[in-house]
């Protein structure tokens, strides 16, 4: 719904799973870093216009449902 009121005003919206991260949340056993898990939303936050929205991405590849 935010994606789509977003529509043409050059904002893209989007979700973003980073995994099982080793943080507070995930604990210390989860297999990837913090800097690992971020990969992905920083790949989408530095995306140019024109880029994906309305999508729900893990480890840059868009997650289908």
């Amino acid at each position: 719904m935010v994606a789509d009121a977003a529509l043409g005003k050059n904002v893209m919206v989007n979700s973003v799973c980073p995994g099982w991260t080793r943080t507070d949340l995930g604990g210390p056993d989860a297999p990837q870093s913090v800097e690992e898990g971020a990969v992905t939303i920083v790949w989408l936050a530095t995306h140019p216009n024109g880029g994906p929205t309305g999508a729900f991405f893990r480890d840059k590849k868009r997650i289908k449902w």
